[in-house]
């Protein structure tokens, strides 16, 4: 069964095409998603000598336009509510810019990242498959003890360095597209559950160890970190200054 969304998009492809003027970029063939639980397609992708592409973007609910160079959005996403007659005034001012050269020089967020991070002397020691692996040992970890394993990190944009301990299932931040951004990650394996008696009795801690298991799990999977003493908790660094 073809997925609706190609339909859709085919549609918004043919009542837009000839109404939008390219100009100098180059109108690319349509592809048609092939996976019938994607609900997103590009309708129409123009590329430019430049490398800058005008991208029309088509899901099941809304039309995006924005554009894009190496995969990567590089102006603001403008939404489309509903196609209406004024609709194609609005779209051919992007692509006028686009064609003006105004993107041509613009950055896309791995070069500006890659730029910040060579303005500030940093050097990278991690990837995302090797932050997978370390929140999979993680999340491994809390799913044989049952409990959470506190975690802090610090982003090579972040003023300050955090002062308390979370979790990872606590952190709604935390996600694939954030990897990059990892100064470094503090790790303590050992969990602990606190027991309340009333407010007359102090209240009883049991903690559980867990370094043993994350030491060989760390290992196995050839994953560099250094231990903090005095903060008996282990670090693993996305980047050093090498100033």
């Amino acid at each position: 069964m073809e997925n609706i969304v190609n339909a859709y998009a085919m549609h918004t492809r043919e009542l837009l095409i000839n109404k939008l003027d390219f100009l100098n970029g180059e109108v690319q063939k349509f592809i048609p998603t092939d996976n019938e639980e994607h609900t997103g397609v590009v309708a129409i992708d123009v590329k430019w000598k430049s490398g800058v592409h005008f991208i029309i973007y088509q899901t099941l609910w809304r039309i995006y336009y924005y554009a894009a160079r190496n995969h990567e959005k590089i102006s603001h996403t403008f939404l489309i509510g509903k196609l209406r007659k004024d609709t194609p005034i609005y779209i051919q001012r992007l692509i006028n810019d686009i064609n003006n050269g105004r993107y041509d020089n613009k950055l896309t967020p791995c070069e500006s990242h890659l730029k910040f991070v060579q303005e500030k002397g940093l050097t990278g020691y991690m990837n995302n498959t090797k932050w997978n692996k370390v929140f999979n040992i993680i999340r491994t970890i809390e799913e044989k003890a049952g409990r959470d394993i506190s975690i802090m990190y610090k982003y090579i944009f972040d003023n300050e360095n955090p002062i308390y301990y979370w979790s990872v299932r606590g952190d709604e931040d935390l996600h694939e597209s954030m990897y990059k951004y990892i100064e470094w990650l503090k790790i303590q394996p050992v969990a602990c559950e606190c027991e309340y008696h009333g407010r007359l009795v102090e209240p009883e801690y049991t903690y559980y160890d867990y370094t043993s298991l994350f030491l060989e799990e760390m290992r196995a999977a050839n994953l560099h970190y250094e231990y903090l003493q005095r903060e008996e908790a282990y670090i693993i660094y996305g980047y050093r200054s090498t100033f």
